[in-house]
Formats: C-alpha cells, sequence, structure tokens
C-alpha cells in the first residue's frame, strides 16, 4: 500500500515538473518568436540595412541564447527543486528556434523582407510618379497606396532629372529611388544603397 502511495506522489511530482518544463519552453518559444518578428518588421525599411542588421542580428542570437540558456538553467533548478530526474536530451522546440533564427537571418542577409515590402508599395509608386511627374510635391499627399511607406516627400537630386527620391516620413536620410540611369555617383553621405526591380533602388545615408 505504501509503495502504491510512493508511486502516486512521484507520478504526480513528475506531471507538475513536466507542466512547469512545457510552460518553460513554450515560453521561451514566444520569447524568440518574439525578437525574430521584430527584426523581420525592421528589415523591411531600408533604413535597417545600414549597419542596424550587424547590430540586431547579434543581439537577435545573443538574446535568443541567453533564453535557451536560461531555460536549461530554470529546468534543472525546477527539476532539483521536486526532486525529478528530467531527460536531459535537448528541449523541445529548441531544433525549431535554431531554425527560425537561421532562416530570419538569411532572410535578412538576402534583403527579401526589403524586397517584399517593396513589391507592395511599388503599384502606387509607379502611379504616382506618372501621375505628378511634373509636381513631385504632390507625392506625399496624394491618396496612393504605397503600402506600409510612408512618404514626406519625392524630390529630383544629383542634376539627374530622371531620378527621383521618395524621402520616408520621420526618416529622412532613407529614401527609394526611382532612375533610368542607374545610382552610380550617387550624392549621398556614405552610408547604404542597393537595387531593387528594375529602376527602382534604395538608400540609407549615413
Amino acid at each position: 500500500m505504501m509503495e502504491n502511495t510512493d508511486e502516486a506522489y512521484e507520478s504526480d511530482t513528475f506531471n507538475k515538473v513536466e507542466r512547469w518544463k512545457l510552460f518553460v519552453e513554450r515560453t521561451t518559444l514566444a520569447f524568440s518568436g518574439a525578437c525574430s518578428g521584430v527584426i523581420f518588421y525592421l528589415a523591411l525599411f531600408p533604413s535597417f540595412y545600414y549597419l542596424t542588421w550587424i547590430f540586431f542580428g547579434i543581439i537577435l542570437w545573443a538574446i535568443v541564447g541567453a533564453a535557451c540558456l536560461l531555460q536549461g538553467i530554470a529546468m534543472k533548478a525546477i527539476a532539483r527543486w521536486k526532486r525529478v530526474t528530467l531527460s536531459s536530451s535537448p528541449a523541445n522546440g529548441f531544433g525549431f528556434i535554431i531554425g527560425m533564427l537561421v532562416v530570419v537571418s538569411l532572410m535578412v542577409a538576402f534583403k527579401l523582407p526589403l524586397h517584399a515590402s517593396f513589391l507592395l508599395a511599388r503599384p502606387g509608386l509607379e502611379e504616382a510618379l506618372e501621375q505628378h511627374n511634373d509636381d513631385l510635391s504632390q507625392v506625399a499627399y496624394s491618396s496612393h497606396n504605397y503600402g506600409i511607406y510612408r512618404f514626406s516627400k519625392a524630390d529630383r537630386r544629383c542634376h539627374h532629372k530622371d531620378r527621383v527620391f521618395f524621402e520616408f516620413l520621420h526618416d529622412g536620410e532613407a529614401a527609394i529611388i526611382y532612375s533610368e540611369s542607374g545610382i552610380d555617383e550617387l550624392c549621398y553621405n556614405s552610408g547604404s544603397k542597393g537595387h531593387l526591380f528594375g529602376n527602382w533602388y534604395w538608400m540609407k545615408e549615413d
């Protein structure tokens, strides 16, 4: 009878520890997903790609790595508290977290989020360019759909009449550029720049 009681107690204790383990694992997974989501959102905009992506990329791996480490420490502490031996195998979801970090890092490295967000804005940009080519001051006040982008103004720079800069609202150093002559000799203060699709480019000043 005593043996049955002890076994029932151990089983109940083990189940409680397993519930704690599941809670910690899910919390770590949710935290890692939230961090990756923030990085992915920032990567939708050109300003992210001037050194910022390196900084945030390192932080992403460091924070999630620390979270996984704390998860292991928490599980050992709970097991010791309840005096239960847990499996030494990797925590559930650990492989998924690593895979998620790798996928997000590769997408940012190849600027896939930026290209995706531009595709949403491209129809509105081309429409605005066609309708307001002679009066670019109207671009920021028109009802065109620029996806998730918001622009404060559009103007021509660098002595190129075919080069139009769509300057981002709240970030005057970043822009989407339409240029039929490319962006060689782009007159901006260092920073970073790149090609999107066709005659469209992006830039971020230093």
